[in-house]
């Protein structure tokens, strides 16, 4: 949580605790043979409610699973895989999640490579590879290890280092192959004037999300240091494959376990609105342009820690709160936007996510209805409206991806119309990095994620994450549809917003 003291009576989500966050908990609780979930630390939001919970699993606990230790065979599409393939037909290669990174000064390139072929053997999911089926279409399955996992790139003589940092990290990006089950591919950048040596990591947005990248560089870590000095890099127990969460979602989507949602959920997609437009509402990754607003430690601590403590809320709701409040003034009407989740949500008892790296995000579309008047009835409005999404959220993909054709689910909500804007808040960063070794920090994006001729499915993307103390959002917008003075000037009354909630919560 980055908070120096914490009693044991200090509620998580009131210091800046999110979902997320409690997932690392619970996955370090797991490490030290504790049974802790997600669950139990919403019910129980205290270190001395959680500790009257809170039981050992034994060294011989086991997790639900149906596959040896290194997977085989084929593998159900989860629900946002099947929303990538539907959408990205024409370069579904091209479509990566990156990190770059700073290293320890005496990073050994050779022992980093052994390092990241460790986790690639440990998470099943870093294997698949993916074909077409006459009969099904897209199929995924685990495969072998590829080779050539990690380049090294000499820049020490380079003169325009920006330029070969791009042109580096865009090789990795565009190497990425789904047939060949190529989905991992990084770079170890040697810098000039003796600097800090480079990390630049991209994994094919098919088996990776924001929860799964803190497992990976975690691991990654790990096993760079016991391999360094000689010794085995095992990365510990595994928590449930993703297989058995992909097949246990649809066994349970298909024997209608999630039906009672379909009317929710149909209701949920009639409410969108358009939004103003400077131009066509359409966009491609290759237009992309940013504004972005950054608040500053001072402000950023109090609405971590201090707001959510005033008003009863969570960082989720202050952060849509003041967003629904910024576009229902520009657009004149409450906006639905789609709200992305980290979808690893504890549905089955015996099923463990804590571990498991894939894509699990789930994406919902949500009215923020922000009226006028004193931000804590606002805030209130607004927790209300996310306390009752069932299941938060993840249903609406399940059912519009799994369902069976020519059900009611698959009816009603096949056809949905996408939000013209999404939301995604990432958690807090900090944590990745460690002061003595071997990540340092986290670098500015590289390259290019997404081929540039693909359509984006929004038209604006709204990324909020804490980094260094500070949280940063993110506009992503096409100057085609919006002018760069409509984006700044929502990003600046969104932060003026925040600012506005932090100061009332000092009141």
């Amino acid at each position: 949580l980055g908070v120096e003291k914490v009693g044991i009576h200090d509620n998580f989500f009131e210091l800046g605790g999110d979902s997320i966050l409690s997932i690392q908990v619970t996955s370090h609780a797991r490490q030290a043979d504790l049974h802790l979930t997600s669950k139990l630390m919403f019910v129980h939001q205290t270190i001395a409610e959680l500790a009257s919970a809170v039981k050992r699993t034994g060294a011989d606990a086991a997790v639900a699973g149906d596959e040896a230790p290194e997977g085989s065979g084929r593998v159900e599409l989860t629900p946002v895989q099947r929303w990538f393939l539907a959408e990205h037909p024409s370069d579904p290669n091209h479509y990566a999640m990156s990190v770059h990174l700073s290293l320890a000064p005496d990073t050994d390139p050779a022992v980093l490579g052994r390092a990241l072929e460790a986790v690639v053997d440990h998470h099943d999911a870093l294997r698949m590879r993916y074909a077409v089926d006459d009969a099904d279409g897209w199929v995924q399955e685990y495969g072998e290890r590829p080779e050539g996992l990690l380049g090294v790139r000499d820049l020490t003589a380079v003169k325009n280092i920006e330029q070969a940092l791009d042109d580096a990290a865009l090789e990795a990006q565009q190497a990425l192959d789904l047939r060949s089950g190529t989905v991992v591919r990084g770079v170890f950048l040697r810098m000039p004037d003796a600097a800090p040596p480079r990390l630049f990591l991209a994994v094919h947005h098919m088996v990776m999300d924001g929860v799964s990248w803190r497992i990976v560089l975690e691991d990654l870590a790990a096993a760079y240091q016991e391999l360094a000095a000689g010794r085995p890099a095992p990365l510990g127990a595994k928590s449930s494959s993703y297989r058995t969460w992909s097949r246990r979602l649809a066994e349970l989507v298909r024997s209608g376990g999630l039906d009672h949602e379909t009317a929710y959920w149909r209701k949920a997609v009639s409410a969108s609105v358009e939004i103003p437009c400077d131009g066509p509402a359409v966009s491609t990754y290759g237009e992309v342009a940013v504004e972005s607003s950054r608040l500053d430690r001072s402000v950023t601590e109090a609405l971590l820690q201090r707001v959510p403590g005033a008003f009863r809320t969570r960082i989720n709701d202050v952060l849509l709160t003041a967003l629904g409040r910024v576009l229902r003034d520009w657009a004149g009407a409450p906006v639905t936007v789609a709200l992305e989740g980290h979808g690893r949500e504890e549905l089955f008892d015996d099923v463990d996510l804590s571990r498991t790296v894939g894509w699990f995000t789930t994406i919902c579309p949500v009215t923020l209805d922000v009226a006028d008047g004193p931000w804590e009835t606002a805030l209130k409005a607004v927790k209300k409206t996310l306390r009752r999404l069932p299941g938060r959220g993840l249903g609406f993909g399940a059912l519009r991806y799994l369902s069976e054709p020519g059900s009611a689910a698959h009816a009603a909500l096949a056809a949905a119309p996408r939000p013209r804007i999404s939301f995604n808040y990432l958690g807090q960063w900090d944590g990745t990095a460690d002061g003595d070794g071997l990540i340092r920090g986290q670098l500015d994006a590289l390259g290019a994620d997404q081929a540039p001729g693909g359509r984006r499915p929004h038209l604006i993307d709204v990324v909020a994450a804490v980094s260094d103390g500070e949280l940063r959002v993110d506009w992503l917008y096409a100057p085609s549809a919006h002018s760069p003075a409509t984006v700044r000037a929502l990003a600046d009354d969104f932060a003026t917003a925040l600012r506005q909630i932090t100061a009332a919560a000092g009141n």
